[in-house]
């Protein structure tokens, strides 16, 4: 797979990689991906296989950016004085990169499979998951709402990808464990690195099943036992990933998640993901996605209102 190349450590920079008071390699921090929310999934095909963009492109993307943040209406009114700025987490200096894929070099997603293209799943859906408003419903209950709207989980890779707010995670070693915290749902993992027998096959979770090691001062963990109710991209159960983590410098992290389903994608595909030091990003706050459950209560009434104005 490939490898951005200011990921690869210095001899030097490797020397000075800070360790916990066990041995191991120290990624421990609160990071937030904000600077990269502009960034593409998929690169522009115009870009070709060119990884950053010019400085004019650069400034074309901050102007976006600025526009975004003062006008999004998304969550209150306008980011101006009186708007509520806390909703918002725009990054004043966006990231160049031209795509989150670096692999394949051409930064673009490989094609869907056949058996893929045929599915009944959407891969274009919202978040991917299966059922709920998005599909159309029905919504006759809690139940009903897939595990995105009902705030239980976004589902792996996908919680990687930063939006508006709440991009931070925050990562917490222990000997033996590596845990993960991340701050949109509160969602969290916790990776053993003991060299335990991974979970049986018919045992399948809606972050998968994670088990970890050190490369050199690289954390690998491979992800595997997901659900069907919570695919990517139309990947399901038979979803594979293998994180990689590596600290680039005091105030960097890098996570290379290469995306391997041959049941989806005719060839594995790999993004990063760049976690940075923000001295006002000191703590991930409570997320409560659906305090009291307002919101699950309040679509379930205005579908109920809805199919009454049907039968009139």
């Amino acid at each position: 797979m490939g490898v951005l190349a200011g990921s690869m450590l210095s001899a030097a920079a490797v020397a000075q990689v800070a360790r916990t008071p066990w041995g191991d390699p120290d990624l421990q921090g609160i990071y937030t991906t904000d600077a990269e929310r502009s960034v593409p999934m998929e690169r522009p095909e115009r870009f070709g296989e060119r990884t950053e963009l010019t400085a004019e492109e650069l400034a074309a993307r901050a102007g976006d950016e600025e526009r975004l943040a003062r006008d999004d209406k998304h969550d209150g009114p306008p980011r101006d004085e009186t708007g509520p700025k806390h909703w918002f987490e725009y990054a004043d200096r966006p990231s160049a990169r031209t795509s989150l894929v670096i692999d394949p070099p051409d930064g673009r997603i490989p094609p869907l499979t056949l058996g893929a293209q045929t599915r009944e799943v959407d891969p274009n859906s919202i978040l991917g998951f299966v059922g709920g408003a998005f599909d159309g419903g029905p919504l006759d209950g809690p139940e009903d709402f897939n595990l995105g709207e009902r705030c239980i989980t976004r589902g792996l890779p996908h919680t990687w990808f930063p939006s508006a707010y709440n991009n931070g995670f925050q990562i917490v070693q222990s000997p033996g464990h590596v845990a993960i915290l991340y701050e949109r749902l509160h969602e969290h993992r916790l990776i053993p690195l003991d060299g335990r027998a991974p979970l049986t096959d018919g045992i399948r979770q809606w972050f998968g099943d994670s088990r970890g090691h050190w490369d050199g001062d690289t954390l690998v963990v491979e992800v595997a036992n997901f659900s069907d109710r919570t695919n990517y991209k139309g990947a399901g159960a038979t979803l594979r990933l293998v994180e990689r983590y590596t600290r680039v410098d005091a105030d960097t992290i890098e996570v290379a998640i290469t995306i391997d389903d041959p049941a989806t994608w005719t060839s594995p595909w790999t993004f990063t993901m760049t976690g940075k030091r923000d001295p006002t990003y000191w703590q991930i706050f409570e997320y409560a996605c659906h305090e009291a459950n307002y919101g699950l209560s309040n679509i379930l009434s205005i579908q109920r209102n809805l199919e009454k104005a049907e039968d009139r």
